[in-house]
């Protein structure tokens, strides 16, 4: 049995950990430095690149990464919208300095192509640029100079205002890409190759991780028959409507109350009024949605509210909606 194996086996029998921390240990390593990388072309423009790493728990490792540098590029691009006809050009002028003037400072470098570095911009990065700015204003010419300190001065103060908010969200990324892994580690079948067993924890763990994201940001995945019987799979946020009984029934019946039993207008009376409070309190825990996101309250949960079977509760909305056709 590999060592990756033994170390999923330990974590599924016995609870030992050391397989999640050393994959999440390896998540803040250098990819781009001391590991093989080559451009495999692919049909697209600048093709793709396949890295080669030591060990099967940093594939796994490189994985999350990419996914948390994914999620942190939205994060920098919500915290300063009106600077992103810039960020390329900046990019640019560090691959300048690094590549072309030889000023080799202390950068992380998340991505590459033919022509550029693409650095991870954050309060270290602009306290190394600070050192060798002397240098840089020797390279370039005053005019190029100056655009430069422009941006550089623009994105560092952009980089102090995000700083608190990107180690929150950096936290809350790596605790939802543990979760994740978890579930991954306790599904995955150690009779697979490495490879196989890389590729499937993977998988899933994106899987889970979409899905805690998604759930994390109040959205709701949907999915629903499309042409040729194909399903289509899409993203709501679930949100009260204006009418209490369309989110009951589906529709507005406040102009047929007067045609149900007293029995029954007490029942709507009821539920309504779970609804409201409900809505008061933005819960949507306990609904379902139609495909703009609109919620319909479970049957389940008003039987469970009202002490009532979820037959009854059930019946009771189906002989509602029968009496007032």
């Amino acid at each position: 049995m590999t060592e990756l194996k033994r170390k999923i086996e330990a974590y599924k029998q016995n609870g030992d950990r050391t397989i999640i921390e050393e994959i999440l240990k390896a998540v803040d390593g250098n990819f781009m430095h001391g590991f093989g990388r080559e451009r495999i072309k692919d049909g697209s423009v600048s093709g793709r690149i396949e890295i080669s790493l030591p060990s099967d728990q940093q594939y796994i490792a490189y994985r999350i990464r990419a996914m948390r540098e994914l999620l942190m590029k939205h994060i920098n691009q919500e915290g300063g919208k009106r600077y992103t006809p810039y960020i390329n050009e900046f990019q640019r002028y560090l691959s300048i300095i690094y590549i072309d003037f030889k000023i080799e400072f202390k950068g992380e470098i998340y991505d590459q192509d033919y022509y550029m570095y693409y650095f991870t911009l954050n309060t270290d990065l602009f306290d190394e640029l600070d050192n060798h700015l002397p240098r840089i204003k020797e390279n370039f010419s005053t005019e190029e100079y100056s655009h430069f300190m422009r941006m550089f001065k623009m994105f560092r103060d952009k980089e102090n205002e995000l700083k608190e908010v990107k180690i929150k969200r950096i936290s809350e990324i790596m605790n939802t890409a543990e979760r994740a892994l978890e579930y991954a580690l306790k599904y995955v079948k150690t009779d697979r190759s490495n490879r196989e067993i890389v590729k499937y924890i993977n998988k899933v763990f994106i899987s889970k991780f979409s899905d805690e994201e998604i759930k994390r940001n109040g959205l709701t995945r949907l999915q629903r028959k499309g042409l040729y019987g194909k399903r289509d799979s899409f993203l709501v946020r679930k949100h009260f409507g204006i009418n209490p009984y369309k989110t009951i029934f589906g529709k507005d019946i406040s102009d047929r109350i007067f045609m149900l039993t007293e029995e029954q207008k007490k029942f709507v009376e009821n539920v309504v009024a779970i609804v409201e409070v409900d809505k008061k309190k933005k819960d949507v825990t306990h609904y379902t949605c139609d495909s703009t996101g609109e919620v319909r309250v479970s049957k389940k949960y008003i039987a469970k509210i009202l002490g009532i079977s979820h037959e009854s509760a059930r019946k009771k909305i189906s002989r509602i909606l029968k009496r007032i056709r």
